[in-house]
C-alpha cells in the first residue's frame, strides 16, 4: 500500500509472535482509515533484552506487558527515540488475572504506575479491564483508551441463526489452558449440570491430555481439533460458552456475536460487557448456576438472542478502525503542537 510522503511512520514493537489473536489483530493498522495516516510496520524484540534500539518511528506501540525488568527497557527506549509518541497496548492484565497470579499486589500496582506513567497513552482492550487498571494505577480517564481488538473472519455474518431444535449444540474453542477454563466446562457436563446436550470443543494446547481426560470418552463430548475455520465450526453450534478464568476481552465471544450465536461467559473481566440481549454471564465452577442457565436457554428464543448479538457487532471493525484512526490523529496533533 502507497502512503503520501507527509505520512507518520508507525512501529508495532513486539516480543512474542506466537500470540495469534495480538498478531491477527495488527491487521487494523493496515486499514484504509490507519494507513491515511501512518505508514505502519512491525519489529520484533527479544524478551530480554535491557537496551531498546534506535526506532525510526514517530509513534511506536507496544504489545507486551509490563514487568520489572521491563521498565529499564522502556526508559531506554524513550531516551534513545526523543519525541517519539508512546502508546502501550494492555492485552494481557486484568483484575481477575491478579486474583489468581499476583502475590504481591501492592509490588504489582507499583511496576503498573511506574510502566504506564513513560506512555503517552495506554490502550485497554476492555471497559472491565480499562476500569480495573485506572483503580490500581491511578491514572486518569484521559490517560487510558478503550479500543476493543478485531480480527475478521468471513463468512460469519452469513450463518444461519441457531433453531434451536434437537440436541443444543454448546460450542466452546480456544488455547486449552489454564486460562479458558474447559476443564470446568467439561466438569460441569459430566456433573449432569447440561442434561441433554452436546458440547462440542476446539482448539489446541497443553492441557489437552488432561481435558480428554477429564471427557473420559462421554459420546456427547466431542473435541474437534485446532479450528481453522470460525465459520464452519459455530455452523455445527447452537450456543457458545466462554468459561474462562480471566479474559481482557474475549475474542470468541465477539465472533460467536457475529456468528448469531448466544454466549454463555463466565463473569470476568471484558467477558459480561459483550453479553447484552445475547446472553447470559454465569459462573462455571457453580453447577447450580450452569444447570440454571441451560434450563433458561431451552426456554429461550435463541435466533432473537443471536440476532441481538449479531446486531451488536455490525461494523465492529470499521469502529475499531476509526478508533485507532482518532487516537492516531489526536497524537500527531500533539507533535505538530510541540514542533
Amino acid at each position: 500500500m502507497s502512503h503520501p510522503p507527509q505520512t507518520r511512520r508507525l512501529v508495532n514493537v513486539l516480543d512474542d509472535f506466537n500470540l495469534g489473536g495480538v498478531s491477527r489483530a495488527l491487521a487494523v493498522f493496515d486499514s484504509p482509515a490507519v494507513a491515511a495516516l501512518v505508514a505502519a510496520e512491525v519489529r520484533a524484540v527479544h524478551p530480554e533484552a535491557l537496551v531498546a534500539p534506535r526506532i525510526d518511528a514517530d509513534i511506536l506501540v507496544l504489545h507486551f506487558p509490563p514487568n520489572w525488568r521491563r521498565l529499564a527497557w522502556v526508559a531506554s527506549l524513550r531516551w534513545r527515540n526523543p519525541g517519539v509518541r508512546l502508546v502501550w497496548v494492555e492485552h494481557s492484565y486484568t483484575g481477575a488475572w491478579e486474583a489468581r497470579k499476583v502475590h504481591a499486589p501492592a509490588r504489582f500496582h507499583a511496576m503498573l504506575r511506574l510502566a504506564y506513567r513513560m506512555a503517552d497513552r495506554v490502550v485497554c482492550v476492555s471497559e472491565g479491564q480499562a476500569a480495573w487498571l485506572r483503580r490500581v494505577t491511578g491514572l486518569g480517564g484521559s490517560a487510558v483508551s478503550v479500543i476493543h481488538p478485531y480480527v475478521a473472519n468471513p463468512g460469519l455474518g452469513a450463518l444461519d441463526l441457531p433453531r434451536g431444535d434437537g440436541p443444543l449444540r454448546i460450542g466452546a474453542y480456544g488455547r486449552f489452558c489454564e486460562q479458558k477454563g474447559f476443564d470446568q466446562l467439561i466438569r460441569a457436563h459430566r456433573a449432569g449440570a447440561m442434561p441433554g446436550t452436546q458440547l462440542r470443543i476446539g482448539g489446541f494446547g497443553p492441557d489437552a491430555p488432561a481435558l480428554h481426560a477429564l471427557a473420559g470418552g462421554d459420546p456427547a463430548i466431542t473435541f474437534t481439533g485446532q479450528v481453522t475455520d470460525v465459520a464452519a465450526f459455530l455452523s455445527q453450534c447452537d450456543v457458545v460458552a466462554v468459561p474462562s478464568r480471566w479474559e481482557a476481552y474475549g475474542m470468541v465471544a465477539n465472533e460467536a456475536r457475529e456468528a448469531g450465536r448466544p454466549i454463555l461467559v463466565a463473569p470476568v473481566d471484558g467477558l459480561p460487557e459483550q453479553v447484552g440481549a445475547a446472553g447470559m454471564v454465569v459462573d462455571f465452577a457453580d453447577g447450580d448456576a450452569v444447570r440454571a442457565a441451560v434450563d433458561r436457554l431451552r426456554a429461550a428464543d435463541l435466533a432473537a438472542m443471536g440476532h441481538a448479538g449479531r446486531l451488536s457487532t455490525l461494523d465492529c471493525g470499521a469502529a475499531r478502525q476509526a478508533q485507532w484512526a482518532a487516537l492516531i490523529a489526536s497524537l500527531a496533533g500533539a507533535m505538530s503542537r510541540a514542533a
